[in-house]
C-alpha cells in the first residue's frame, strides 16, 4: 500500500513526531500489509512530484515563482506523483484550522490544499484521504466564534471534512470549531505520543529538568500583546532559582532557540540537532519539563515524564488531553513556574501510570476508528 503524508520535511521535529506516531498506528491496524511511506513538504507542495524534493527549501520556494505557480504550469503527467499514485493520503497532525481576519490570515488560503487535494486527490479514485489529529491555531482563550463569522474558512473546513474519509482532532477547540459548523468528529490525543513506539525507544535514566524557551511562547503573537520581555525576565528568575537544584538541559527545536537559551545563561547546557531521532533519544532522560514547545512535552510524556506547558495560542491547550497543565504566557510569572516545578517534583513518579491509561485509551480509539476506515 502506498501511503503519502502531507507533512513537513527537515523543518519541524514536532511534525516528525506526529508522522512517526501515525506510522506506528497504521502498522498496527494494517498488520500483514506492506506499507510504503512517502512525504510531501506541505510548505512547498511541488515536492509531491518525484524529482522535486530539493524544492522543499523555503528559500527556493519563495523565488519569483512560488512552488504552487510552478506546479500549475507543469502537466500532471509530466512526473511521477505522490498523490496520484497513493492508496492512502494522510494530513498528518497540524494546525489546520485558523482564522485571523486582522492579519488576513485564513486556513482556506493555505499553500497546499488547492495543489494537493483539489488538483490531485480529486483525480485519484482509488485513494482515501485521512485528516488525522487536525488542530486549531487561535488565540489561547478562543472559543472558535471567529469561524462562525467567516464564510471563507467555514466553507473550506466543510469541503476538507467532506473530502476526507476520516477526520480526528487533537484539541478541544478544534472539535468545537467543527461542531459549530455541524461537523462531528472524535477528539483523541495527538499521535505523537506513539512516535517512540515506532522505534522501540524506552525511558532512560532520569537526569534532567528540561526547559524550552521561545521568545513569545509560540510561533505567532495572535493577541498582539505578548510581553516577551516579561517572559524572558520571569523565566530567567525561575532558572536562577532552580539551577543549583537540578541538572537543567535546554532542548532547542531550532537554532533561534539555541540563541534564546544562551540569553538565559551563556553557559547553559543546550541540546540541538537537525535529526528528530536525536530529540527522541535525549527526551528519554527527562524527569520533568518547563516547556514552550508542546510536542517536546508530548515526547517527554511518552517516557512518563510530565511537563508544564506555557503557550501563546490554542495549540498549547492540546497538552490538557494527556494530563498536562497549560497556561497563557502573559499569566505566568516566576512564582507560578516555581510552584509548578515543585508540583512536578512531587507528582512525576505517579504521572507515568496516569499517562499509560491515557495512552492506552488513545491507542484503542485510534485502532477502532482507523480499522473501520481501512479494513474492508
Amino acid at each position: 500500500m502506498e501511503v503519502t503524508f502531507i507533512t513537513t520535511v527537515d523543518h519541524n521535529v514536532g511534525d516528525d513526531f506526529v508522522r512517526e506516531g501515525i506510522k506506528y498506528l497504521l502498522k498496527k491496524v494494517l498488520s500483514g500489509t506492506e506499507l510504503h511511506f512517502q512525504n510531501i513538504h506541505k510548505h512547498s507542495p511541488i515536492t509531491v512530484r518525484h524529482g522535486f524534493e530539493w524544492f522543499k527549501n523555503i528559500k527556493f520556494s519563495k523565488f519569483t515563482f512560488p512552488s504552487q505557480k510552478i506546479d500549475a504550469l507543469l502537466p500532471l503527467k509530466l512526473t511521477k506523483d505522490k498523490i496520484l499514485e497513493a492508496d492512502l493520503v494522510i494530513q498528518s497532525g497540524a494546525p489546520v484550522y485558523w482564522c485571523h481576519k486582522e492579519y488576513d490570515s485564513h486556513c482556506a488560503d493555505n499553500e497546499w490544499y488547492d495543489v494537493l487535494i483539489r488538483r490531485r486527490f480529486s483525480k485519484n479514485k482509488k485513494a482515501k484521504l485521512l485528516n488525522i489529529a487536525a488542530g486549531s491555531c487561535q488565540e489561547f482563550n478562543s472559543n472558535g466564534e471567529e469561524f462562525r463569522e467567516c464564510r471563507k474558512d467555514s466553507e473550506y473546513i466543510k469541503e476538507f471534512f467532506s473530502s476526507s474519509e476520516l477526520t480526528t482532532v487533537r484539541d478541544k477547540l478544534a472539535q468545537e470549531i467543527l461542531a459549530s459548523l455541524g461537523l462531528n468528529t472524535q477528539l483523541i490525543p495527538c499521535p505523537s505520543i506513539f512516535a517512540v513506539d515506532e522505534y522501540g525507544f524506552k525511558p532512560g535514566t532520569k537526569k534532567f529538568l528540561v526547559m524550552n524557551y521561545m521568545q513569545t511562547g509560540g510561533h505567532y503573537d495572535f493577541s498582539k500583546n505578548i510581553d516577551s520581555n516579561k517572559w524572558f525576565y520571569e523565566l530567567r528568575k525561575f532558572y536562577d532559582y532552580v539551577k543549583d537544584k537540578e541538572d537543567i538541559l535546554f532542548v532547542c527545536h531550532n537554532k533561534r532557540e539555541v540563541l534564546n537559551a544562551k540569553k538565559i545563561d551563556p553557559q547553559a547546557n543546550i541540546f540541538y540537532s537537525k535529526n528528530f531521532l536525536d530529540f527522541m533519544k535525549v527526551y528519554r532522560s527527562a524527569k520533568y519539563g518547563i516547556m514552550n514547545r508542546v510536542h517536546g512535552a508530548f515526547l517527554m510524556a511518552s517516557y512518563g515524564a510530565p511537563s508544564f506547558v506555557v503557550g501563546n495560542d490554542s495549540r498549547a491547550r492540546m497538552a490538557n488531553e494527556i494530563g498536562l497543565e497549560s497556561m497563557f504566557i502573559n499569566d505566568v510569572d516566576s512564582k507560578i513556574l516555581i510552584n509548578k516545578y515543585e508540583e512536578l517534583k512531587k507528582s512525576y513518579s505517579d504521572f507515568r501510570k496516569k499517562f499509560e491509561s491515557i495512552k492506552e485509551k488513545a491507542y484503542n480509539n485510534y485502532h477502532t476508528i482507523l480499522s473501520k476506515v481501512l479494513i474492508n
